[in-house]
């Protein structure tokens, strides 16, 4: 896998995942390599995450993919929509593509609502205290009455 911008360890680790051959009865790509399936969860959660990552949680991994923007494949049947408990997961990105690692450097994690939020707010603080360079302490205490509300 070739890397020019710095890809996030987390996108390293699943494509290294997916693209194994000794994993493909755990993690694999879709038919058309636009998506990976997780084959068979449990074993999957056993026997591959704690090797990967920091934990064996489903929930936690899929966490990870949905704040990298990745989604879950949902199976349509008659215009139903069919939840299968025990079968195949299936997750897609449009940066992450069989054959296409170049890609990566695309997919950004998403930022909180909060985060964008405080580094609004802060961001208008400052550019406030930039026309009063010399009251400082006005700036320290709008940040930290900002930081307690």
């Amino acid at each position: 896998m070739k890397q020019t911008m710095a890809v996030p360890a987390f996108l390293t680790k699943l494509w290294a995942l997916v693209e194994d051959p000794d994993t493909n009865e755990f993690i694999c790509w879709n038919q058309n390599g636009h998506g990976f399936l997780v084959l068979d969860e449990q074993r999957f959660c056993k026997e591959i995450l704690p090797k990967y990552f920091k934990h064996n949680n489903m929930a936690s991994f899929v966490r990870q993919l949905n704040m990298y923007g990745f989604r879950k494949v949902l199976n349509v049947d008659g215009g139903i929509v069919k939840q299968e408990r025990d079968g195949p997961v299936e997750f897609q990105h449009p940066f992450f593509k069989q054959g296409q690692d170049d890609l990566l450097e695309n997919i950004k994690r998403k930022v909180s609502a909060t985060i964008s939020c405080v580094l609004g707010k802060m961001h208008e603080v400052f550019s406030f205290c930039l026309w009063f360079p010399n009251n400082l302490l006005m700036l320290y205490v709008v940040f930290i009455s900002f930081m307690q509300s």
